[in-house]
């Protein structure tokens, strides 16, 4: 599964643990007598797989449209209560003007006919009067000009109540829809986390297709019929022991549980030994005899792959070499100890700075083993993960060694 994540796509043997970097999907025969027939039913159901896998991708491409569009509507609706927010502000403060301004003339008003002070200004304008319809005339202008005022300042009052009240309400449906909005993008991450999976995976299966074809087919060609165990055609020599894969080396993390370098989790645990303390380019060397049975080229997290087959003391294994610069062997070749599998990657061409390879944090040589041959009598790469087991003969961690040393 893939991320970064920002996310990174692991594959997962059980849901606690997680692996560095991702591998191909296998589907080949799980038992050790594999034949030609086991790998094209084997074929055969891994490209039912593929079209499965397909199916997935094109529904979750679908729901990331349709997040999408949630998105880009919340996010006009958010964007037009902001203005609304705005104009209610604006309204707000044009109100308490009015009030100031109504206010200002009330209070001159009072003030000119001295209700306030009880000075007879009042009672002059009422006895100026010349008659009773023109003192009851006065007396109602009076009163309305009072009741006017208060009215108006009433009605200013509501307003600035309303507006406030509108800005409250405003001001939370804006969090809700901010908080809507954060939601659905996480949504979209997962989905489009996803989507990455099974575009990784889908890749993944098509090398895997790819390379159990031209296994059937060399395998056509080497034995005598369908029934017979193909990893007896391969004829594999059987070493005494294992060397060191490069000349000199630093280990740089042991097999076990670590600290995640890419995304800092801790409890990772680590399938394989990283060796550093060489430039990119340095060369890598084949750590036994044996038949190169898988290659991959350029994954998004791993980078270039080789996974040798070997048979050590009696036991079948498989070597898994990672983040490789380049390789220089090739499906199914016959190797020894002496044969350059490739040349060590990870830096500058292929990390997070903007390379292929986005599951590594430096020039470094991944170096794995696991009982059993992969592919073949171990059907997946969960099996090849769940068989792995510690390299022998390497020093502990942030030590050097030198030399491809004796055979462990």
């Amino acid at each position: 599964m893939k991320k970064l994540g920002q996310g990174i796509f692991r594959l997962f043997l059980i849901g606690a643990l997680t692996i560095t970097f991702l591998n191909p999907l296998t589907i080949k025969a799980d038992n050790a007598d594999s034949t030609i027939a086991d790998l094209k039913a084997d074929l055969e159901a891994l490209q039912k797989r593929k079209q499965e896998n397909d199916n997935k991708k094109q529904m979750t491409q679908s729901e990331i449209n349709a997040a999408k569009d949630r998105i880009s509507a919340a996010m006009l609706e958010k964007e037009q209560i902001e203005k609304d927010v705005e104009e209610a502000k604006l309204k707000v403060e044009d109100s308490e003007k009015q009030i100031a301004e109504l206010k200002k003339e009330t209070e001159a008003l009072l003030r000119y006919f001295q209700l306030a002070k009880g000075d007879d200004v009042y009672s002059e304008f009422l006895s100026d009067a010349t008659s009773l319809k023109d003192l009851i005339r006065r007396l109602s202008a009076v009163e309305q000009i009072t009741d006017y005022t208060n009215n108006a300042l009433d009605r200013l009052d509501a307003l600035i109540i309303e507006n406030e009240k509108l800005q409250e309400d405003l001001k939370v449906k804006e969090e809700e829809l901010s908080k809507s909005i954060e939601k659905t993008e996480k949504e979209l991450k997962t989905l489009e986390g996803h989507l990455d999976e099974l575009g990784e995976v889908n890749v993944d299966i098509n090398d895997e297709i790819r390379s159990l074809q031209s296994d059937i087919n060399y395998y056509k060609q080497i034995c005598p019929d369908e029934n017979t165990p193909v990893y007896k055609c391969a004829g594999i020599a059987s070493a005494d022991g294992w060397l060191k894969p490069l000349t000199k080396g630093y280990i740089t993390s042991t097999w076990g549980g670590r600290i995640d370098p890419i995304t800092g989790k801790p409890n990772n645990f680590h399938y394989a030994v990283d060796i550093g303390g060489n430039p990119e380019g340095t060369t890598v060397y084949s750590a036994t005899p044996g038949q190169v049975s898988m290659i991959i080229y350029k994954s998004n997290c791993g980078g270039n792959q080789v996974f040798v087959q070997s048979i050590v003391k009696g036991q079948k294994y498989t070597i898994q070499y990672g983040h490789l610069l380049n390789i220089s062997v090739q499906e199914h070749q016959v190797v020894t100890t002496d044969t350059v599998i490739g040349h060590t990657g990870g830096g500058s061409t292929s990390t997070l700075r903007g390379g292929y390879d986005q599951c590594t944090t430096g020039t470094h040589l991944h170096f794995g083993v696991s009982k059993g041959f992969y592919p073949g009598e171990v059907k997946t790469w969960s099996g090849f993960i769940a068989n792995n087991i510690n390299p022998p003969g390497f020093p502990g961690l942030y030590s050097w060694f030198y030399g491809r040393g004796d055979k462990a």
